[in-house]
């Protein structure tokens, strides 16, 4: 009986410490998958304003959602305090990513670099900021390309010369920055082309509309209304229609919203220009997912803006 008592006491012990031998699964690496986790991402957007802000924050969503990936959506309103306190309230929440559309290409800046020393990849979005090089990535488009394509068609239809006024988006964004650097860069193609006014239109179709019916009683010649986005080209489609001048004076727009291709396609609105917006949202949810599973991205990949007037805009709209 001894004995026996002896050699179950010995098995125990040899099961006890292989049991104490084993070893915990290996835990993942920081920014690398862990098998069956839901990645956290969130879209701090500048703003939702308009129908191109919709459209991004719409097809951003569905791009997460098709990913199997969390997005959460934070609007800023165009202010970058808000912004700035929406991206640390994200590092606060150990987000697996971020993509910013930003509000101004300089103010968001300390935020960015705040998520980048917390270990968080950041994704820029649509609106680079002034220094790439403080991000992750940059996803989106070339502003300058897009303002170029638009002010050169503009200089074209009115034949080289004549007047045109100007409807920029809010001062200091990157996309007032590229925009209008693309403008300047088209209209230096075109001297005898004069810009007779210009203005900051905050993106909205209400200040296009105001703008537009203040510069237009003042009796100076407009040939044409350049707008930077589809908002305020449709107020300013409002306010020529009014004055019943539709046939003298050309509106171009950009965004490609539906609103602005019904308006191409009614011929009230000239042109606008796509910058490919649900492209750069899969785009942006693409480069996050390849970060969240620790593989390597480009550090600028960008959508190609098209010019969309009578001859193709049945193919845009659906």
């Amino acid at each position: 009986m001894k004995k026996t008592l002896t050699i179950i006491l010995a098995l125990v012990l040899v099961f006890a410490l292989a049991a104490c031998g084993q070893t915990k699964p290996a835990e993942s690496p920081a920014g690398t998958e862990t098998a069956g986790e839901t990645p956290n991402f969130v879209f701090c957007i500048s703003h939702m304003s308009n129908d191109w802000a919709i459209t991004a924050s719409d097809s951003m969503e569905a791009a997460a959602e098709a990913a199997g990936a969390k997005l959460t959506v934070n609007e800023a309103g165009k202010d970058i305090s808000t912004q700035i306190s929406q991206i640390e309230s994200a590092i606060n929440q150990k987000a697996d990513c971020i993509i910013i559309e930003p509000v101004s290409a300089d103010g968001v800046i300390p935020a960015v670099e705040q998520a980048v020393a917390a270990g968080i990849p950041v994704i820029i979005y649509n609106q680079n900021i002034s220094d790439p090089s403080k991000a992750t990535c940059f996803v989106g488009v070339s502003n300058e390309d897009l303002g170029y394509m638009e002010m050169k068609r503009a200089c074209e239809d009115i034949g080289g010369k004549g007047n045109v006024a100007i409807l920029t988006g809010p001062v200091g964004s990157e996309g007032e920055i590229g925009r209008s650097a693309g403008y300047k860069k088209a209209l230096q193609e075109y001297p005898d082309v004069k810009v007779v006014y210009e203005d900051d239109g905050q993106w909205t179709t209400e200040n296009g509309l105001k703008f537009a019916e203040n510069w237009l009683q003042t009796g100076t010649e407009i040939n044409a209304f350049v707008c930077q986005n589809d908002g305020m080209a449709m107020g300013c489609v409002k306010a020529v229609e009014d004055k019943n001048l539709q046939d003298s004076i050309k509106i171009y727009g950009l965004d490609a919203v539906k609103d602005a291709l019904q308006a191409v396609k009614d011929g009230r609105l000239a042109i606008t220009v796509s910058q490919a917006t649900e492209d750069q949202s899969k785009a942006a949810i693409e480069t996050a997912m390849k970060l969240f599973k620790g593989e390597s991205v480009e550090s600028e990949i960008l959508a190609q803006g098209i010019i969309i007037d009578a001859s193709n805009v049945d193919q845009y709209l659906k």
